[in-house]
């Protein structure tokens, strides 16, 4: 790999964080293909991006449950605690992200309706549907804050665009 991490200054703003890890990804990225690959180094860029996130991670489309007409996420790439294993569409945040096809903001998860604690720490998080170049469902993009209201538009912002980046391309 030739590709030069970025470093910022620790006063960068969450824009210019975004703007740094999407230019890492694509230097980083070029040229490889296989979707695991880009999974785990988008997880290990945007976690090392953004410290204070406790959980990063994906949740992939189950495709043989798919066959046999069931929606289902099966844990992906991700980095911190013990992750669930499986999240139905009808359960929970990534759930939620993946039926509706829409980003997901939870300022108090201990308020979402049907949330799974798969880590009790976990007070906020966003979940990010993640599609590829035909405009399927592959993953949805997880990730858990300690804090609550952590996450807003300018982080759904930043990571729909580097999903679309680097996932809307296979």
């Amino acid at each position: 790999m030739s590709a030069v991490i970025s470093t910022l200054p620790d006063d960068a703003s969450k824009s210019e964080t975004y703007q740094s890890v999407m230019r890492d990804l694509k230097a980083v990225l070029d040229g490889e293909g296989n979707r695991v690959a880009r999974m785990a180094t988008t997880v290990c860029l945007l976690t090392q991006a953004f410290p204070a996130w406790f959980w990063t991670g994906f949740y992939v489309v189950d495709e043989v449950k798919k066959s046999q007409g069931e929606d289902e996420l099966v844990v992906g790439p991700y980095n911190g605690t013990l992750g669930c294993l499986r999240i139905a569409f009808s359960r929970g945040v990534c759930g939620a992200a993946a039926r509706e096809r829409k980003t997901q903001i939870v300022p108090d998860v201990h308020a979402f309706p049907g949330h799974i604690a798969c880590d009790s720490r976990s007070n906020s998080e966003i979940v990010v549907p993640v599609f590829d170049a035909n405009g399927s469902l592959i993953a949805v993009f997880d990730v858990d804050s300690e804090a609550l209201g952590a996450f807003d538009a300018e982080d759904r912002d930043g990571l729909e665009a580097i999903m679309k980046s680097v996932f809307a391309t296979d």
